[in-house]
């Protein structure tokens, strides 16, 4: 019977802790503790307070008071820097960084304290989740343990970023509990954010009576290019336009002055002049950013390294409120960057740039943009490119994603990103394993073996598979989409399924993770010459469509809608006009070709210059 106690205790939310050790804070669902907050706090530690209040009633079904008042004898969970007595704490809050934070047990009390007021809510939260069990979904989501007891262990320990903003954007920016739950970002202090000077500089306004405002490429000035940044009446124009819009929003801190989102830089003498004295193109760019830095000491003013410009200068600085935004948009995805030999200008660049400053906000992405839909295995990439960059004085970093739409396995990429976001040194393997276990439950095991396929696949080609961010299914039907692949895949996804059917909750979660296999099997049906996998069926030596994949394809569209799965890819194409896209291609392929078996005159002589290259 002594033994039989012993395990049920076990199976309590933190039972490895004994009382001695540990804070009881719930017994049996009784409680002698209180929250205490100070009085006239700001609303966020309050919200901190108040959350903190619920999900311990959620686990427990027990209230705990919130409270302004402290006494001798009573027991607390303190919220904030202000009630904060313990010496030690108040000492180490001055070494945080931007929403850093401690928890600490403290004689018989627990001690929730950040570096500014958001620090104390994602204390609350990083409470629930490292040592009630709680955890945050997109969606409204949430998996909460039930217990009577709740037991919190011995805790002194410091939580800092590995980088003092975090932007990942795969998130709904309206749910700001999931924000602050996985301790991340929105835009709320750039007051102008990238390719900024078609908006500084409108075109529009200034070419027809300004042309050498402009870029000049091949010998004519253009409208839809870059400035000529060595026209010191450019620089003046950004600088008194870029002042107008501070002015309308005086409060915000980084302010982009950068390219326009497209090659067509300026050659003209003075320019090549300007690149020549850098070493690089970046280089007058640099200078055009420094010049405004100097103007507005007090801003931040963000300017890109982004294809011609991602190579560091020479000969010149970036003053220190200089951000340089450097971006990874060229990079293959399938190995490390660090690992990869397609990847070492990149990685050389950054190295480049990182002992030019360490104002550097990393722009990274980590989705498929040509196909949301289609399966993009770069999760063993994610940590190593992130420590690489934490590594070369990056302090913000953007992870580029779907943004609300949904993508290749979004959920538990959100999941892992924000989680190495703030810590570079996670433990990955714990965090997917535990992300399987709560957020798949009983359908896990085949969708868990689909992802370590695909990844394992993927690195059997990686070497000489590609894994672009602007590609298609087919590009991979080599690798880790070969037809058989996507037919074991789909068995894997149908398995799920049945395991997910008597809960609703869970089975949205399996056809959304299902999506991208349901895609590429469709698409690569249809834009890959296979026998296993296709559209057609002969009958009586007639090609047919067949029905199943007609009904299949259906069938996506369908899940799409119940999920909100409306995207194919960033340009906007609804699985409604993808399925339309499917069809008339079918219906193009079923039409009898006029030209079969005739006979081809070539009526233009070839050029004898081309012969090798007949066919």
């Amino acid at each position: 019977m002594k033994y039989l106690i012993i395990c049920l205790i076990s199976l309590s939310i933190l039972s490895c802790t004994s009382k001695k050790n540990g804070l009881v804070i719930v017994e049996n669902g009784r409680t002698e503790y209180k929250i205490l907050i100070a009085p006239n706090t700001d609303s966020l530690t309050q919200k901190a307070a108040s959350e903190l209040r619920y999900y311990f009633h959620e686990i427990s079904d027990c209230e705990l008071e919130v409270t302004t008042e402290m006494n001798d004898v009573g027991r607390f969970i303190k919220i904030g820097s202000q009630i904060i007595d313990d010496s030690l704490v108040l000492g180490k809050l001055s070494g945080l960084k931007r929403d850093g934070f401690i928890l600490k047990t403290s004689g018989k009390n627990l001690l929730i304290a950040g570096m500014n007021s958001r620090g104390n809510i994602l204390g609350v939260y990083a409470l629930l989740e490292e040592y009630l069990g709680c955890m945050k979904f997109p969606y409204g989501e949430e998996h909460i343990p039930k217990s009577a007891s709740i037991e919190i262990p011995k805790i002194d320990k410091l939580y800092n970023p590995s980088f003092s903003y975090r932007h990942i954007y795969l998130h709904d920016k309206t749910d700001s509990k999931l924000i602050d739950w996985y301790r991340i970002e929105n835009l709320d202090e750039w007051g102008m954010y990238v390719h900024t000077f078609q908006k500084l500089v409108p075109p529009d306004l200034y070419f027809e009576e300004h042309p050498d405002y402009f870029s000049l490429v091949n010998n004519r000035r253009i409208k839809d290019g870059q400035l000529c940044l060595s026209n010191p009446e450019v620089i003046q124009l950004l600088k008194d336009n870029l002042r107008k819009e501070i002015a309308k929003k005086p409060g915000f801190k980084y302010w982009s002055v950068s390219q326009n989102d497209c090659i067509n830089y300026c050659e003209c003498e003075a320019c090549n002049k300007l690149y020549e004295k850098y070493g690089n193109i970046s280089g007058a760019y640099i200078e055009m950013a420094n010049a405004i830095a100097a103007e507005f000491p007090d801003k931040q003013i963000s300017t890109l390294a982004y294809q011609f410009t991602r190579s560091a200068p020479r000969n010149i600085q970036p003053l220190d409120n200089v951000n340089i935004m450097f971006c990874s948009i060229e990079c293959n995805r399938s190995m490390p960057l660090v690992d990869d030999p397609r990847s070492a200008d990149f990685v050389q660049e950054m190295k480049d740039w990182s002992t030019l400053t360490d104002n550097i906000y990393m722009w990274d992405y980590v989705v498929q943009f040509e196909n949301y839909l289609c399966p993009f295995p770069n999760f063993s990439t994610l940590q190593s490119n992130i420590r690489f960059f934490n590594e070369h004085r990056v302090d913000m970093i953007f992870e580029q994603g779907s943004n609300t739409n949904w993508s290749d396995m979004k959920d538990l990429k959100l999941y892992l990103l924000s989680k190495l976001a703030w810590d570079v040194k996670a433990n990955v393997d714990s965090l997917t394993n535990r992300f399987f276990d709560v957020y798949y439950g009983e359908a896990q095991k085949p969708i868990r073996a689909y992802f370590d396929l695909v990844h394992q696949r993927l690195k059997e080609k990686q070497e000489e598979q590609n894994l672009n961010i602007y590609g298609f299914p087919v590009d991979y039907v080599n690798s880790f989409l070969k037809p058989e692949y996507l037919i074991e895949y789909k068995a894997l996804m149908d398995s799920a399924e049945i395991l997910g059917q008597k809960d609703s909750v869970l089975l949205k979660r399996v056809w959304r993770a299902r999506m991208a296999i349901d895609f590429a099997y469709i698409d690569i049906a249809l834009n890959h010459n296979s026998t296993i996998l296709t559209f057609f069926k002969n009958e009586d030596g007639h090609k047919k469509l067949d029905p199943v994949m007609l009904n299949y394809l259906d069938r996506m569209v369908e899940i799409g809608e119940q999920c909100d799965i409306r995207n194919v890819n960033e340009k906007n194409l609804t699985l409604v006009d993808y399925r339309k896209y499917v069809l008339r291609n079918l219906s193009w392929i079923l039409k009898d070709n006029l030209a079969k078996l005739a006979k081809i005159n070539i009526l233009t002589k070839y050029s004898e210059k081309y012969q090798l290259f007949l066919i």
